[in-house]
């Protein structure tokens, strides 16, 4: 019997020891604390995204950027906080922060720009889904699902490179799904670090939801809708979108799912069309 990681550790294992690794970003956790004290205002919270620089001109060129289409220039983070409300700060300084936590990442362990194209793909493809879903309002944080859905994959690289090596061979050797094979080398998969990371961070949890089942949807007993969507938005993002059958291939129009979240199979060549417009630049804002 081949020993793995099964028999040594478990995901606590994982989450404990290096703190600043599997720390929420600390900006993100400031901002979060502003936003929810009633006695802090824009200018409190502009004040505490000021003091990172490159924080304040990143989240400036995404506010003033296609992605939200204003029609007059943003200027400043006060007036941004004001425009935007605190659920999109929140959304921002997240994605932000945890980008950036994460950019200094070697290569040699995890190709980084593909790992971030993926995300952010499906980040795109959860945010579109979302506007065309019935319950839009109540799936702001989709955006932020899809981007956060694989993270338990960097903490898995970071600290165990060898056992996740080892699964990825595990998948060309036994044709066996990634998460198969993760579980076999280390008792649990990506997804489940995912979620468990995210619930550690105290997260909102329908982004701990959507992290955690991201590949097995129906074993979500809340957030159903969003998880959907980035289980849809994970499987889109993965394909080649220039061949319909590879679309169909992927996600049938006959797959429950679209009756479980009340949406049209139609609404496919919407969101690709969206995603393939606006990835590119979408891209350059957040991790140039």
């Amino acid at each position: 019997m081949t020993r793995t990681a099964a028999t040594i550790c478990t995901i606590d294992d994982f989450l404990t020891g290096e703190i600043d690794l599997c720390s929420p970003p600390e900006i993100f956790m400031r901002i979060t604390q502003a936003l929810d004290d009633p006695m802090k205002n824009a200018k409190d919270i502009a004040s505490i995204i000021e003091q990172d620089p490159s924080l304040s001109i990143r989240m400036l060129k995404i506010v003033n950027s296609a992605f939200f289409g204003f029609p007059a220039t943003v200027k400043t983070i006060d007036h941004a906080i004001s425009i935007l409300g605190n659920r999109e700060i929140r959304m921002l300084v997240m994605t932000t922060s945890v980008v950036e936590k994460f950019s200094n990442m070697p290569n040699s362990i995890l190709d980084m720009r593909e790992f971030w194209g993926h995300s952010l793909k499906t980040a795109l493809y959860a945010k579109f889904l979302a506007d065309n879903h019935p319950k839009k309002r109540q799936l702001s944080s989709a955006f932020i699902s899809g981007l956060l859905h694989d993270i338990g994959r960097l903490i898995i690289y970071t600290k165990a490179p060898d056992l996740a090596r080892a699964a990825s061979l595990m998948v060309k050797a036994d044709n066996i799904s990634e998460t198969d094979a993760e579980t076999a080398t280390l008792g649990f998969n990506h997804a489940e670090m995912g979620g468990a990371l995210l619930s550690m961070w105290k997260i909102p949890e329908s982004i701990q939801s959507a992290a955690a089942f991201h590949h097995q949807p129906e074993l979500a007993i809340d957030n159903q809708d969003e998880t959907n969507i980035v289980y849809l938005a994970n499987k889109l993002a993965h394909i080649d979108i220039s061949s319909e059958d590879n679309i169909q291939e992927s996600i049938s129009p006959e797959d429950a799912i679209w009756e479980k979240l009340d949406m049209p199979y139609g609404v496919v060549a919407l969101v690709t069309a969206d995603v393939k417009e606006q990835f590119s630049q979408t891209y350059a804002l957040f991790f140039s």
